[in-house]
């Protein structure tokens, strides 16, 4: 990556003018001046406050959007002790009012009104994809005794549990929290499990461990009202690896690592999603440091809650705020509040055109220990084999888990001397890491078998596709099969 070092060269840069692609006709001038740190940090950004009067229109229409109704007659986090009541008296999911049911996901508590006679499924957040042993084997002892015995692996890196009944939904909460784990806010109108590099804090050429700006970020959140109270759902993920894969041009704000000399910067994407009118994010030219990210983060939080659409439930993601505003009108919410470097010039990211490949061994940065990347068909396990993998990285292992943001799990930390064992055990639990590409190269979302608003079933589905293909002898090389269940595109 090239950056430009104005200050080596003695030129003072020229104010700079952008048009914002919301708004062809519009046009914003952005002044730069050097920041008074020096030591090459380039310039800082100073600019107005055009962004504003999208902030003010929000009061005169966000009680358009139903869900803005109910949001403010009782916010999420409020929702508990009617929870707490219901889980007493076992009340049938039919008799609880309608907004409550939406509110549980607060909670991560999802209503299924497929899963006969009305269960819960409930998504635990997993920060930067780490798992102690004692957690993962948690999970599966909840899932055996509260659900249906099966555990999901998202494309978040979240784990889900299935089919658990109303009165056991507090003592899950209970139990997450007594191995440091929680639910809380993985669901609705809040930022989303906030995951890295699956192998970040391991990996042989990695520029920067994320995994202590993955928590920090999420403490910025987690339990704080305003910030569970956003326009729209919101993903964040952080990359510290040299290379980086599609997935993170699908977030609403990616920080991906990138080296100018001897530091480390994140350069930052904004507004990427998936679903009926899916985008790419939008690179801002900025670059941030590694201190900052907290800082951006919560500016954009800022931005996003206040100026965000409410009057429209389906188009209330930031991509249309950016839209409306444009790249520009981002930089300049940011630039008010954050000291940000900014390099009109700067080289983005390489082409996003791969996805990470995360089965198999991989050497770490420690060249006696290993990290064994298993793969998990469509991310779907049975209890026993979440517990067997848990009890292998004890065994054989430090007891750290990996999960990926490609429905898979991992084992860190296994030394030279145990790989064979560890894999042994691990196929005894039916998990490889010599997978055939079918297992390798499929994702499916959750599907009608469980999912309210999906149209058709998907994991099932794929299953037997696989099997029909494996059948007539086709493996997948440089292709991918993704089956999602309605036009949300979760198996992104």
């Amino acid at each position: 990556m090239s950056v430009p070092d104005c200050e080596a060269s003695g030129k003072r840069p020229a104010s700079r003018s952008h048009r914002n692609p919301g708004d062809p006709g519009r046009i914003f001038v952005f002044r730069l001046q050097f920041s008074p740190s020096g030591g090459g940090s380039g310039p800082t950004f100073a600019v107005g406050t055009a962004y504003r009067q999208v902030a003010e229109q929000r009061q005169s229409s966000m009680m358009d959007d139903p869900t803005e109704v109910w949001k403010a007659q009782k916010h999420g986090f409020d929702v508990w002790p009617d929870v707490l009541r219901h889980a007493a008296a076992d009340t049938p999911m039919k008799e609880i009012a309608a907004p409550d049911l939406e509110r549980m996901k607060w909670y991560g508590f999802f209503y299924r009104e497929r899963d006969h006679p009305g269960r819960y499924m409930n998504r635990i957040r997993i920060t930067a994809g780490e798992l102690t042993s004692a957690q993962a084997r948690e999970v599966a002892a909840i899932a055996y005794e509260y659900g249906h015995g099966i555990v999901d692996v998202t494309t978040r890196a979240n784990l889900q549990v299935q089919g658990i009944g109303i009165r056991h939904v507090p003592a899950v909460a209970d139990r997450l929290a007594a191995v440091g784990l929680t639910s809380k806010q993985t669901g609705h109108d809040n930022v989303r499990n906030v995951f890295g590099h699956p192998f970040s804090g391991v990996l042989a050429d990695e520029l920067i461990d994320t995994r202590g700006l993955c928590r920090a970020v999420t403490a910025l959140f987690i339990g704080n009202r305003d910030y569970a109270d956003l326009p729209r759902k919101f993903n964040i993920c952080l990359n510290g690896a040299a290379e980086h894969s599609l997935h993170f041009w699908t977030q609403d704000l990616a920080f991906l690592a990138c080296r100018s000399g001897r530091e480390v910067f994140f350069q930052v994407l904004v507004g990427g999603n998936q679903g009926q009118q899916p985008h790419l994010a939008w690179r801002l030219p900025v670059l941030v440091r590694p201190e900052q990210v907290v800082d951006v983060t919560r500016a954009l939080l800022d931005l996003f809650r206040r100026a965000g659409s409410r009057d429209a439930h389906d188009r209330a993601r930031l991509r249309y705020l950016i839209d409306r505003i444009g790249a520009d009108g981002v930089l300049e919410a940011l630039a008010e509040r954050v000291p940000v470097q900014i390099w009109p010039e700067l080289d983005g990211p390489g082409s996003a055109s791969r996805h990470d490949d995360l089965v198999g061994w991989f050497r770490q940065r420690d060249p006696g220990l290993w990290t064994m990347g298993l793969c998990v068909p469509l991310g779907r396990l049975a209890w026993k084999q979440l517990e067997a993998v848990a009890l292998l990285a004890g065994r054989w292992a430090g007891g750290r888990l990996r999960t990926t943001h490609e429905q898979g799990i991992a084992v860190i930390d296994v030394p030279d001397g145990f790989r064979e064992a560890a894999a042994t055990d691990a196929a005894g639990a039916g998990l490889s890491v010599y997978a055939d590409t079918l297992d390798r190269n499929t994702v499916a979302c959750t599907g009608a078998q469980f999912c309210n608003i999906a149209v058709t079933e998907t994991k099932g589905t794929m299953f037997r596709l696989m099997e029909t293909l494996r059948q007539r002898n086709v493996a997948l090389h440089g292709i991918r099969i993704h089956m999602s269940g309605c036009p949300a595109s979760c198996a992104r």
